[in-house]
């Protein structure tokens, strides 16, 4: 892009632009990543437009607020998704009332394609003068040179390419008019877009809250329906370099450590399908190695190619998960969404490989796609389950803009019904007094599966997150494979006899069901109208409603009731392990799991070491193969002692979650959707006293993490 004719008019001040990645905080941080995406836009304009502009970039609501009241831009920016477009539309709101000649636009995926529906967004959001379609460097560009060149109406006089809005003389009328520009084609070499780390512009949010965001490319080959970018805009892969790659890195590294962050989002969405891929890990390991960040990596892996991404991803050890998302495991449902999977037997392979690496894996389901019936749902969670996947989210569909489900035909040929949900703690009151609400539209029925069913399956996705995810009591279930039983069958039986379970776990359960029922709402209006009575908003002030669900009640199971599960559990493996032998070693099972549990997500408790004297090799068993059982391991003599503590990491890792976060059930509730896996905050095990990590991953060759083998 090359500067225009509007850019050489004299100017007595330059421009003045305000850009926000907002996000709520009225219980917690809930959008907590560096704003990296604003970064980028800021630094191609600021590249573009040098001292005709000035750019300032936010985060947090009430610091965009104080400097609006103090000093108002000429132009507001501010990001649009599911997480803070009402949000975003308020502070426009607010902006609009100190100086009504403000510029305010919109950019995100939180839009329509259709101009249909673009017209009937832009209505609803009066505040909000445009908005940026996909990509936004040139389309904001675009804008800028308009408002440099015009003024007043004139502005929005003609079309500007990438940008979509209302007229102001048509806005207030019976017909409103949409105009909208061209598409700008794409930036080809992403090194085009200055390093908004490298450059300085995000130097201010490395302040102990924010964690890092890395982009590598952009774009994804794939066309799945759910995704926003299964657009055609973004088949092609364009890249960033991989000296400016490594560049940031290590900037981030230098810089992050400081202040005690652990953690790193990578934004592709296709992490270690590339063979380039490779130079990021090694560049990320070096990272770790020097500056001990990141000890934790959060990314989206590749959804092919498997066996890439695993080689890829090796150098990485515990700090990286490989995700194995399938979303379904039914044939029709994966025609129907558009999405090709890797075969089963492969996944399998893929798996084993893994854990015998002693590395973790992720899944991902949705609930309810198009297609998919209550056993066909239930069939493939159990195949991933006993296919070996360490971790499987399992998701309620989001009909969200820019994707086919909003698409009215779409969801009338598949009679696919939503409900409205407030998106998990995004609410607060900003300026004026008003109650903002984020919420999305969630799928909870198709021609395929009832709402009942729905719930039913919620009930199950809630046990695998609390049970199964992260293995806290792996004891067990390799247990009952020992004896014949697949982890899966044990599941279910669990699942079934739900209702013979100690008192707080049926309550943990019965409320679980009826919060969910709670949430939901037929209306915008209804769910608006709710949360604007006082005594229903406090509810949501204190945490009693409004949270993400599952990592709620799994937070509550796995805090408040763990010693209550491991009993069921124990009852449970005696029930259909029937014999005099086995209740000595369920005994011994269920003290070492109650001693590995002790503390987790706990910051009250006491963090020292526990020691534990059995007759059972526990820790040779779970290393051994699945064909021997327990009883292969008892010792004559002298007792084993095992020591269950806390590393170093552990406790660092552990501070600095509190501290960012806080100990309240929401709060615990974030901590466990950001760590790779439950086990990485589990107490660690030696033995006899010494002071080897027998999990960690460390020495492969001696020692993998039991939860990984079965």
């Amino acid at each position: 892009m090359t500067q225009s004719r509007y850019t050489t008019q004299s100017r007595d001040l330059p421009l003045k632009i305000y850009m926000g990645d907002l996000t709520h905080d009225t219980i917690l941080l809930v959008s907590d990543t560096i704003p990296i995406n604003i970064g980028f836009i800021a630094s191609f304009a600021k590249k573009i437009f040098g001292d005709q502009i000035t750019m300032t970039l936010f985060k947090y609501p009430q610091t965009i607020i104080d400097a609006i009241i103090k000093d108002p831009p000429d132009i507001l920016a501010l990001s649009n998704y599911s997480w803070n477009s009402n949000l975003s539309e308020q502070i426009c709101k607010i902006a609009k009332k100190i100086k009504p000649d403000i510029i305010t636009v919109q950019g995100g995926t939180n839009f329509p394609h259709k101009e249909t529906e673009q017209l009937k967004f832009l209505s609803n959001r009066p505040n909000t003068d445009a908005h940026i379609e996909l990509e936004a460097e040139l389309s904001f560009c675009n804008l800028i040179e308009n408002v440099l060149g015009k003024s007043g109406n004139k502005i929005f006089e003609f079309p500007i390419d990438g940008c979509v809005f209302i007229p102001p003389e048509t806005r207030g009328s019976s017909k409103p008019e949409l105009i909208k520009g061209l598409q700008p084609n794409r930036i080809r070499d992403l090194d085009d877009i200055p390093s908004p780390y490298l450059n300085g512009i995000l130097d201010s949010f490395f302040d102990g809250r924010l964690t890092p965001f890395l982009e590598t490319n952009r774009g994804c080959p794939f066309r799945c329906t759910f995704c926003h970018t299964g657009n055609d805009f973004f088949q092609k892969i364009n890249k960033f370099s991989m000296e400016r790659i490594k560049e940031e890195i290590s900037y981030i590294a230098s810089r992050v450590s400081n202040p005690g962050i652990v953690n790193l989002h990578i934004a592709d969405t296709n992490f270690g399908m590339y063979e380039r891929d490779r130079e990021v890990t090694e560049a990320l390991r070096k990272a770790h190695d020097q500056f001990g960040w990141p000890m934790q990596i959060m990314a989206t892996t590749g959804k092919n190619n498997k066996a890439r991404v695993i080689d890829i991803t090796s150098v990485l050890g515990s700090m990286f998960s490989v995700n194995m998302s399938v979303q379904s495991m039914d044939e029709t449902v994966l025609k129907n969404i558009k999405r090709s999977n890797i075969k089963l037997e492969d996944y399998m392979d893929v798996n084993k490989h893994l854990r015998n690496e002693g590395r973790s894996t992720k899944g991902e389901l949705i609930l309810p796609l198009p297609g998919e019936t209550k056993e066909s749902f239930t069939k493939g969670l159990m195949s991933i389950i006993d296919g070996g996947v360490t971790d499987i989210g399992i998701y309620t569909l989001m009909m969200l803009y820019g994707t086919e489900f909003q698409d009215p035909e779409y969801i009338n040929e598949y009679k696919i019904k939503g409900k409205f949900r407030i998106v998990p703690l995004n609410f607060g009151q900003y300026g004026g007094g008003d109650i903002v609400l984020d919420y999305e539209e969630a799928a909870v029925e198709t021609k395929d599966m009832s709402f009942q069913e729905y719930l039913d399956l919620r009930r199950l996705a809630l046990l695998v997150e609390t049970l199964h995810n992260g293995r806290p009591f792996e004891e067990f279930f390799r247990y009952m494979i020992d004896n014949g039983i697949s982890r899966s069958q044990f599941l279910l039986e669990i699942y079934n006899n739900i209702s013979n379970a100690p008192e707080d776990i049926k309550q943990i359960s019965d409320d679980f069901t009826s919060e969910t029922k709670g949430e939901l709402w037929d209306s915008e209006s209804e769910l608006i109208k709710h949360y604007n009575v006082s005594e229903n908003y406090e509810k949501l002030l204190q945490g009693k409603v409004g949270g993400n669900l599952i990592y709620k009640y799994k937070s509550n199971n796995l805090v408040y009731a763990h010693k209550s599960w491991i009993k069921f559990l124990s009852l449970m493996c005696k029930n259909m392990v029937k014999s005099i032998a086995s209740n000595k070693e369920i005994n011994t099972i269920s003290q070492f799991c109650n001693n590995r549990l002790n503390g987790l997500l706990d910051k009250t408790a006491d963090t020292s070491p526990i020691f534990m004297q059995t007759n059972y090799n526990v820790v040779a068993w779970f290393k051994s193969d699945e064909s021997n059982k327990l009883s292969d391991f008892s010792i004559d003599g002298s007792p084993m002692v095992y020591k269950f503590y806390y590393s170093q990491d552990q406790l660092k890792v552990r501070s600095d979650q509190f501290k960012r976060y806080g100990t309240d059930i929401n709060a615990l509730s974030k901590i466990v959707t950001r760590v790779s896996n439950i086990e990485s905050l589990t107490r660690k095990v030696a033995v006899n006293q010494k002071d080897k990590d027998i999990f960690s991953g460390v020495d492969q060759d001696l020692f993998v993490r039991y939860s990984l083998s079965n």
